[in-house]
């Protein structure tokens, strides 16, 4: 038990990396003739193939398990689309630190549905790790329109419902590469369809935007996703929520490091605070006992 809960952390770590490094390889494919949208639909269709390949010798899976794959892909997807949308709306920061509330969203999930008040340092852990995303995210501008707002938080509720669907389908798991076939047929429908009726889907990349894409494309769907979901699998959606407030400052590293951006005081302090978070979680099963008492 003790090793895959290690095991399921190194995993949430490691796909926290991943997408906290993508980002930065999104933003170069911005510059380079892609968008959001766009660059969603690609990163649904250029695993496919791949996809194919690796599960080719799984199991078929049963209808139901089917079902449970294409719910994830279209909550997954659709946090992808309403957090690159709300970026037209509101600053990507102010966008960026509403979506990471979707750790406190879970926890009361989980807190509901088991009838059990979190202990004080599952609490902590949690507040400290929410206060450490949005000082790492969140910028000085604070406009924009409802809609984007909405948009932000729409996406991290979406985020959560996708986390509480993986831990529903690892009751009767589909083998990973097909859960992850099944939510890049999601996604390639839904972005697919919202990037023909707004005009957004194009092929009119350089050959730097195409490669930068192609890298998020693989980098998540393939290796990031099937990462998150074995944490998943092991340590719980709660936990593993938590666990992915690593994300917001890997991605500030690779900000500073790749494009240059401002490392500032803020953005120290929220890395420090996440990572103590991150300490406390860690902990938490073996004091998890003494705290309900």
């Amino acid at each position: 038990m003790k090793n895959a809960i290690r095991s399921g952390r190194i995993c949430v770590f490691a796909s926290a990396v991943i997408f906290g490094f993508t980002p930065v390889l999104a933003a170069i494919s911005y510059q380079n003739g892609n968008n959001g949208i766009n660059m969603a639909f690609l990163r649904a269709a250029v695993p496919l193939p791949l996809l194919v390949w690796l599960s080719r010798h799984a199991a078929f899976p049963r209808k139901k398990q089917w079902q449970r794959g294409l719910m994830a892909g279209c909550l997954s997807f659709a946090c992808t689309l309403m957090l690159y949308s709300s970026y037209e709306y509101i600053s990507p920061g102010l966008a960026t630190t509403l979506h990471f509330l979707y750790p406190l969203y879970v926890t009361a999930y989980e807190s509901a549905k088991n009838l059990i008040f979190p202990g004080r340092r599952r609490l902590l852990s949690l507040s400290l790790g929410v206060a450490g995303a949005i000082l790492c995210c969140c910028g000085a501008d604070l406009h924009g329109s409802a809609l984007g707002y909405l948009l932000a938080l729409g996406s991290g509720i979406c985020y959560a419902l996708y986390i509480i669907q993986l831990d529903r389908e690892a009751n009767d798991p589909l083998p990973l590469y097909r859960l992850m076939l099944a939510i890049s047929f999601s996604g390639l429908f839904l972005c697919g369809l919202l990037g023909l009726a707004l005009g957004k889907l194009t092929f009119s990349l350089t050959a730097t935007g195409w490669l930068c894409a192609a890298a998020v494309a693989l980098l998540t769907a393939v290796l990031g996703c099937v990462l998150f979901q074995r944490g998943v699998r092991a340590m719980g959606p709660e936990n593993a929520a938590i666990y992915s407030l690593l994300e917001p400052m890997t991605s500030i590293f690779f900000s500073a490091a790749l494009l240059k951006d401002n490392f500032s005081p803020q953005k120290l302090i929220g890395c420090l605070l996440i990572l103590i978070s991150l300490f406390l979680v860690s902990n938490y099963g073996k004091k998890n006992d003494k705290e309900q008492r």
